[in-house]
This record gives C-alpha cells, sequence and structure tokens, in this order.
C-alpha cells in the first residue's frame, strides 16, 4: 500500500483500521510502520472522528435494522408512476407524456441543426461537410454516397 492509498482510506474510512476494509488493514499496518509520517495525518483523522462522535446521536441498531429494511423494502416495490403494460399508458396525467418528448425534441432539435450544417454550410466556410467531419472527427458520407 503507498501513503497515497494509505491517506485516501484514511480520509474515507477515518483513523481506526478496524473500520477499514478487510483486505486493506493488513496492509495499512505495514505501511504505517515503514512510513511513521503517516501519523500526523492520523491524529487529525482521530480527533475529527471524536469531535464526529461526541455530536452524533445516539441511534439505537434497531432503528438502523429498520431504515436498511424500509430502504430495501422500497427498492424493490417497483415505482409508482410506472404505467402497467396492459393499460398501454391509457389514464396517465399529461405530463408524464411530456416529460419523455422534450428530451427527444432536444435531440431531434440538434440533429436537425447538424444536419443543416453539413448540407448546405456555414457562412464564412468553405465546406459545411469538413465542419461537420471536424465535428465528428470522422469522414462524412452525404446523401448522393459522396465521401466528404
Amino acid at each position: 500500500m503507498t501513503p497515497d492509498r494509505f491517506r485516501r482510506l484514511l480520509d474515507a474510512y477515518g483513523a481506526d483500521i478496524d473500520r477499514w476494509p478487510v483486505p486493506d488493514r493488513q496492509a495499512a499496518r505495514t505501511c504505517l510502520a515503514h512510513h511513521p509520517d503517516l501519523l500526523v495525518p492520523m491524529g487529525r483523522a482521530a480527533a475529527l472522528d471524536a469531535s464526529i462522535r461526541r455530536i452524533a446521536p445516539a441511534v439505537s441498531p434497531d432503528a438502523v435494522a429498520a431504515a436498511i429494511d424500509a430502504v430495501n423494502r422500497r427498492l424493490e416495490a417497483p415505482p409508482a408512476n410506472t404505467p402497467r403494460p396492459a393499460d398501454h399508458g391509457v389514464g396517465r396525467a399529461p405530463h408524464q407524456a411530456v416529460a419523455l418528448g422534450w428530451p427527444l425534441a432536444a435531440l431531434a432539435g440538434a440533429a436537425a441543426i447538424l444536419l443543416a450544417i453539413g448540407l448546405h454550410g456555414l457562412p464564412g466556410t468553405a465546406d459545411g461537410a469538413a465542419m461537420m467531419t471536424l465535428l465528428f472527427d470522422s469522414d462524412l458520407i452525404l446523401l448522393d454516397g459522396a465521401v466528404r
């Protein structure tokens, strides 16, 4: 383990190496033994950990388990606004149909602008197709089959 990796793990998991991922624990202890200068950031992290413990509310293990169960139930449940396959979207609110329309309209508009640039050229440019080639970093094949 490198000192940089040690510092990243220290920032992510705190000063208690026993709370770090199991595969990294022994390597972290070895790295700390070979790089005593890492004791300085380790001391700062320990002070931060102590501050967090002082201000953190006490939470019972039962409350933690209940919260985890609630999240798992929510992840497993289908989204509430997803239409069922049998209804084919009948009865959806109008805003649900519009939600997909804007991204598609923006994509179609961007494609139309790029096509116009490629076929008609830009003012001040000798060849709009060359501009399209630069945009896509590849050859442009026009509808007439010409490669530009």
